[in-house]
Formats: C-alpha cells, sequence, structure tokens
C-alpha cells in the first residue's frame, strides 16, 4: 500500500511541475520559423459596413455577422451584427 501512496505522490508532484502554455495557436505561430512560401498576418483587418465603404459597406456574405469574442480584441475591433431575412 506504501507504494502505491509513493507512487500516486510522485504522479502528482510530475503533473502539477508540467509547465503550461498559455498562448494562443496563433501568437505562438509569431515566433517560429516559416518557410518562404508562408505568411500569416498578425494583425489582420475585420470587415464593417460603417468603416468599409470601398463597396458602399456591404459585405460579400450578407448574412453574415462579425463577432469578437476574445477580451484582448474587443477593444480594437468593433463587432457587427448581419441584418437576418427570416424571422
Amino acid at each position: 500500500m506504501e507504494l502505491i501512496r509513493q507512487a500516486f505522490n510522485c504522479d502528482v508532484i510530475e503533473y502539477y511541475q508540467t509547465p503550461v502554455s498559455v498562448k494562443t495557436p496563433l501568437d505562438a505561430l509569431k515566433n517560429i520559423e516559416l518557410p518562404p512560401n508562408l505568411h500569416i498576418q498578425h494583425e489582420y483587418h475585420r470587415f464593417h459596413p460603417e468603416t468599409d465603404t470601398m463597396f458602399g459597406g456591404i459585405s460579400v456574405f450578407t448574412k453574415s455577422s462579425t463577432i469578437v469574442t476574445g477580451l484582448k480584441y474587443k477593444k480594437k475591433y468593433k463587432g457587427h451584427v448581419a441584418k437576418t431575412s427570416w424571422p
């Protein structure tokens, strides 16, 4: 019984000493070397009908909303809820 308890304690200690990464997959891609034919845009542009006036604020995806859920980007990007034709 004592041997099982010691093995359990070792497993618990190993579990709590395991490092945890809190980076998102996109943030993790900033630090790796990419092939020359691959480019990741970290500061991207979000569509909003009030600010994107190239086509009169009309999106290609007319029934698709732009919802910002991350706390980091809520202040940076304004969300947009698309009008639906179905009640």
